[in-house]
């Protein structure tokens, strides 16, 4: 007697289903598959699509994910089946689904095994069943592989404890929020980051949230690590993260006693703190409506730093609300702005990916003056500040120069 699992002599059970109901999608090596969900039983199904078929009732794979505890089942979606066949190599085994499986127990399944198609397996996979009706029908897979079901498992369903390589950012993302760090292991990696790639003694603040900043300099230290994950974290590189030591920093250092000016370009400062190894050019605020405060734009490298990673401040101290529209102009060209969560400082917009574009500093090389407006926090907070352009470029070429860090050229070029 054959165990063909849950679909034998019916439809589908009613689902509420994933990517816009039964949706059938192919992704990079991927099978071609249509996903849903039965939220009664908390059941995840992946049906997976042959590439070719003969008969009139052939019979689809599938692969279901209990969505409250890691447990697994396979087995073939079809009406009336009497029997069915796994073809593999030329050689016949009864097709044998299976349900309640753990991850491992689905790995060690002789037919799971089966499916993959291996270095050592020629030739398809052929699935033949015998309907009620007398009839025969036969569906054909070309290049299943475990890892691809597997990663159709862990993207559509949430499954946990398959393993499966992640290859794509969604995958990486999905890896990185599996882990599951606290609060405290996520600041401590904010802290040795940006120790490595901020442009000095920066306080992160005490959040466990990584903010866009932190995520350029995941990408960066995946980049230089040779991790393949972009902006997410590399699970096997969190361990020796975690173990890395940090400096405390209990105030946010805006000038230092060792602070000297290197050099004065129109508007804008070249400063240099040789005990730390950091370089910054800053320029004041020239109009500056609401309360009497003096505000700064400034930009500034790190002697320890690589590549391009620069720290950017627009407005400093920051006046505006983060939640309020912010922007900068610069002649007639405007260019969005957001307040970075928890650190205040004031950014270009990134885009989705985290990544941020030149446009912004390219148009201050040869602006005159930047205009950055906002919603002030409070009444006497101001809504509008103006700073000079002149000198800016000649100033940024400096800074390159004296913490030789010749990649931030690039911001402006």
């Amino acid at each position: 007697m054959f165990r063909w699992m849950v679909a034998i002599g019916r439809a589908l059970p009613a689902a509420a289903a994933l990517v816009g109901g039964l949706a059938t999608c192919q992704a990079q090596d991927l099978p071609t598959h249509s996903v849903s969900f039965d939220p009664a039983k908390a059941d995840c199904r992946i049906t997976l699509e042959p590439d070719g078929t003969t008969g009139a009732h052939p019979a689809r794979l599938f692969i279901a994910s209990d969505m409250l505890k890691p447990s697994f089942a396979f087995g073939l979606d079809g009406t009336g089946i009497v029997n069915a066949v796994l073809i593999r190599n030329g050689e016949r085994y009864p097709f044998i689904g299976q349900d309640g499986l753990s991850p491992s127990d689905l790995r060690n399944d002789p037919i799971w095994i089966l499916l993959d198609a291996g270095s050592d397996v020629t030739g398809s996979l052929y699935l033949t069943v015998r309907n009620d009706d007398g009839g025969y029908s036969s569906s054909r897979y070309d290049k299943l592989s475990h890892d691809g079901i597997l990663r159709l498992a862990t993207l559509a369903c949430g499954a946990e404890g398959l393993d499966s390589p992640a290859l794509t950012q969604v995958e990486h993302r999905g890896a990185e929020a599996r882990m599951v760090l606290s609060d405290a292991d996520r600041l401590h990696i904010r802290k040795v980051l940006s120790e490595r790639y901020g442009a000095g003694d920066i306080d992160v603040g005490d959040s466990g949230i990584f903010t866009v900043t932190d995520r350029r300099f995941i990408a960066q230290f995946n980049m230089d690590e040779k991790h393949p994950s972009g902006e997410y974290l590399w699970p096997a590189a969190v361990p020796d993260l975690l173990k890395m030591a940090v400096k405390e920093v209990t105030a946010d250092p805006t000038t230092a006693p060792d602070e000297t000016e290197l050099a004065r370009h129109g508007a804008w400062s070249v400063l240099l703190d040789r005990g730390r190894g950091i370089c910054r050019i800053a320029t004041m605020a020239s109009v500056s409506e609401g309360r009497d405060k003096s505000f700064r734009m400034e930009f500034s490298v790190d002697v320890k730093g690589t590549g391009g990673m620069m720290a950017i401040d627009l407005v400093k101290p920051n006046p505006f609300r983060a939640d309020a529209p912010l922007g900068a102009m610069i002649g007639s060209t405007g260019f969005p702005l957001m307040v970075e969560p928890k650190t205040g400082a004031i950014i270009p917009q990134p885009f989705a990916d985290g990544s941020m574009s030149n446009d912004l500093t390219k148009a201050l090389r040869t602006g005159k003056v930047v205009e950055i407006g906002g919603v002030g926090t409070d009444p006497s907070a101001p809504t509008h500040l103006s700073f000079s352009l002149i000198g800016f470029a000649a100033a940024f070429k400096d800074m390159a120069n004296a913490c030789n860090r010749p990649g931030i050229l690039g911001w402006i070029e």
